[in-house]
């Protein structure tokens, strides 16, 4: 299952570090199948392993938001330093839009960051790009799926 957003924001401590767009989530599942003799079909299908990844743009990004990303320390002069132990912190992430007045908001509550990308190009802006992962928070929960008025 894919869904597309448009909207997002990147949170430390419910502080705003990061505004996101073009912001993908895909929600995957693992299955096993138990098959039965000379059957052609399985008799039973169980899930035992999920995943919830994505990928996002940043429609602006800031310093604080690159050490989530990367890992590594931003001096005052806005200088980050990327050491042999540098990995990506995990921080959380929020995705909402809305049509017609409804909200479709998902809220994550543990993301990690497994790759930053720069596009550099004459014509363009440079707009940094990663991808992630989602995870349990110390209390087993990984986030909310909020829907107003599916009907």
């Amino acid at each position: 299952m894919g869904v597309q957003f448009g909207i997002g924001i990147m949170r430390l401590d419910h502080v705003t570090i990061g505004h996101l767009q073009g912001i993908s989530l895909d929600f995957s599942f693992d299955s096993a199948t138990l098959h039965s003799g000379s059957k052609l079909f399985p008799v039973d299908v169980r899930t035992h392993t999920g995943s919830i990844t994505g990928n996002a743009e940043f429609a602006n990004i800031n310093a604080r938001a690159l050490e989530k990303l990367l890992g590594g320390s931003v001096n005052n002069f806005g200088k980050m330093t990327i050491n042999d132990t540098t990995a990506p912190l995990a921080f959380e992430l929020l995705v909402q839009m809305s049509t017609d007045g409804r909200m479709f908001q998902v809220e994550l509550k543990q993301v990690r960051s497994s790759k930053l990308s720069f596009s550099f190009s004459r014509e363009t802006h440079v707009i940094p790009n990663f991808d992630f992962t989602a995870f349990a928070n110390t209390a087993g929960l990984v986030g909310y799926i909020t829907l107003e008025d599916v009907s």
